[in-house]
């Protein structure tokens, strides 16, 4: 019996496809979701690749902390198309 192995996804992959599923991510979440660390060594990293990320300072409960996003393109429909 023979078995095949799916490639680890890295944690820059792991990123990336959260926020293109239309999801921000904060430090604090890329850590408990993902057992990510170091959140914005690899915003960067895909920065310098060519990847729009957005981010904002924001605060909640008097922390402040970094959000990232990337922007979706608005849906388009046959009509506005043409």
């Amino acid at each position: 019996m023979t078995t095949t192995r799916q490639p680890k996804q890295t944690y820059a992959q792991i990123i990336v496809n959260h926020m293109l599923a239309g999801q921000s991510i904060s430090t604090y979440q890329a850590y408990d979701l993902y057992n990510i660390t170091c959140l914005s060594q690899r915003i960067s990293d895909l920065r310098s690749e060519g990847v729009a990320i957005q981010s904002r300072m924001t605060k909640q409960n008097g922390k402040r902390f970094m959000l990232y996003w990337i922007e979706q393109p608005a849906n388009t429909t046959d009509s506005e198309v043409n």
